[in-house]
């Protein structure tokens, strides 16, 4: 007996398609992607910075595909500035560009901690179903709140309608 989809067929990066009979790709809500870790042409990293990256790389959660993230994986204090690493993600099957981005850090219950524009076009492209990690410093200035708290927060693009 045939299902209402059709046959399956192995898609890029070893997703599971689901093909129509006609042959069109249908969307399973179930996919998930897992991006391949990539550095910046001009971050020098160490051994030991490459290891630590990966292990964080491997603890993201797997993306949906057809989506751009960003995953917070460390905070730093400089002064009264503070410096977010994070992972760019890329679930989408070919490369993107972006220009300036506004980014927002909040708490686990979405109060808004800061806020800044970040021009990422010296990024470059970031490649089809890949993960980059970059850091991002947020300054005094940014700040929205009287304290960034050391965990239960999050970055987050700030999405204009």
């Amino acid at each position: 007996m045939m299902s209402f989809f059709g046959k399956r067929d192995k898609g890029v990066n070893g997703r599971e398609n689901i093909l129509a009979s006609d042959g069109h790709k249908v969307h399973n809500p179930d996919v998930t992607v897992h991006t391949s870790l990539m550095f910046h042409k001009d971050w020098e990293t160490s051994k030991q910075e490459e290891y630590v990256y990966k292990f964080h790389h491997q603890r993201l959660p797997a993306l949906k595909p057809n989506q751009i993230s960003i995953s917070g994986v460390k905070l730093t204090r400089v002064e009264d500035d503070v410096i977010i690493v994070a992972f760019l993600r890329n679930s989408l099957e070919k490369a993107v560009l972006f220009d300036i981005v506004d980014l927002l850090l909040v708490d686990e219950n979405g109060k808004l901690l800061a806020k800044k524009a970040f021009d990422l076009s010296k990024l470059g492209e970031i490649p089809a179903l890949s993960s980059m990690p970059w850091r991002f410093l947020f300054e005094e200035g940014d700040m929205l709140a009287e304290s960034i708290p050391d965990e239960d927060w999050k970055i987050a693009f700030e999405w204009k309608r």
